[in-house]
């Protein structure tokens, strides 16, 4: 065990491992259509198939993290993510279809435990005010990781083929487990009791039962929803409407992190300084004014790059605001950190899974169809706020 505080930019690197494997391959999506005759929205599986992993991933690493030290899990982790990713890769060479998506499964499986490990180690020594501060700072992981994976994507796709994007993700893995040694282990206890099924059951539905966490998972994952229904649709958008080639569509992806950077710095600035419940309102608010920059020229004249990739980077000031808000405020009533780390991914990822589920067979080749159910999760997300308010002025 060790006193000290695990390495920022460690934990920065964690945290966009994940996102960072979900999107990176986005512009290869047309070419993975054809390279194995599948539909657009069978193409758009590779998307669910890694968020199922993603989420579902989150509840074996609480205990696994409990029972055997944050980073001896990590390890595990990020060696089944390396695994999946080189799956992924040789499912070209199998010409199977089915084997990618069950690949991608895999891949996230191992992937989402730099997410889980790295919520868990800062719950684990910061208080709520610090935890704000370091969350709102992790989107710049969110931020840099998946815009600048998504060039790379591009360029790989471009330049190479679409396997090379799953074998820069393999390197990418094995780059983490390098660096993830100097982490300290930042557990408090280590007890293999964690992981008897009654000690499994209790600790989640203890959790569970927290009901201000599990409205916090939900609005994350509305908002999270906005970012993977936009990674999974806006290569189509992008490449087969707007007519840009994968490497330019890479380029332009640069752009909507941008405002995940501003709105990481803002909401750092408004900690301590208005409460947290305005705080989110006037986030989600501020999507929904965004949105209207891309609502209004998609059901007019149509999308163009502009239309497409700008009005993403506003809608990405207010959600880093949001996000960092939700976040620490849902972890900040668990007890058990670990636990209740797990349970908000794994509800918040799930809302993502069927956010982008649903968008893969409603309408999946209209544009217009994104903006729309952007606005639908933002209004989802007023709804919860509500709820979240009446439950905070109770307690």
């Amino acid at each position: 065990m060790s006193d000290k505080k695990p390495q920022f930019l460690i934990l920065l690197l964690l945290v966009s491992f994940g996102s960072v494997g979900a999107v990176l391959f986005t512009p290869a999506l047309p070419a993975i259509q054809q390279f194995f005759h599948v539909s657009v929205g069978q193409s758009q599986m590779t998307m669910t198939s890694y968020l199922v992993g993603y989420a579902l991933g989150q509840l074996p690493y609480g205990p696994l993290a409990n029972a055997y030290g944050r980073k001896k899990t990590l390890y595990f982790g990020l060696w089944l993510s390396i695994f999946g990713s080189l799956l992924c890769a040789f499912s070209a060479i199998f010409g199977s279809f089915g084997t990618l998506i069950f690949a991608r499964f895999l891949q996230a499986l191992g992937a989402t435990v730099g997410l889980k490990i790295s919520y868990t180690m800062v719950a684990d020594t910061y208080e709520q005010a610090d935890t704000t501060r370091m969350i709102s700072r992790f989107i710049l992981a969110f931020a840099i990781g998946p815009g600048i994976g998504i060039a790379i994507g591009g360029l790989l796709t471009e330049w190479i083929n679409w396997q090379s994007c799953f074998y820069f993700l393999a390197l990418f893995g094995i780059a983490m487990l390098y660096v993830s040694r100097k982490l300290p282990e930042t557990a408090k206890s280590i007890d293999r009791d964690h992981l008897k099924i009654l000690a499994v059951i209790e600790g989640y539905k203890s959790t569970l039962s927290n009901t201000i966490l599990v409205l916090c998972s939900f609005m994350m994952g509305c908002g999270g929803a906005l970012i993977y229904i936009f990674g999974s649709k806006a290569p189509f958008i992008g490449i087969d409407i707007i007519g840009l080639s994968p490497a330019k569509f890479g380029i332009y992806n640069l752009i909507p992190p941008i405002g995940l950077i501003i709105g990481s710095f803002l909401a750092s600035a408004l900690i301590g300084r208005f409460a947290v419940m305005k705080v989110i309102k006037w986030a989600i608010l501020g999507c929904v004014l965004a949105l209207m920059a891309m609502l209004f020229p998609f059901a007019t004249s149509g999308p163009t790059a502009l239309s497409l990739f700008l009005p993403m980077a506003l809608i990405y000031i207010f959600q880093a605001v949001g996000y960092a808000n939700i976040s620490s405020y849902g972890l900040s009533t668990a007890k058990n950190k670990s636990n209740a780390s797990a349970v908000f991914n794994f509800l918040n990822i799930g809302t993502i899974v069927v956010s982008v589920f649903l968008s893969e067979f409603i309408f999946p080749e209209s544009a217009l169809a994104m903006p729309l159910f952007f606005l639908f999760f933002l209004l989802l997300m007023l709804f919860l706020w509500s709820r979240l308010k009446k439950l905070a002025s109770l307690s």
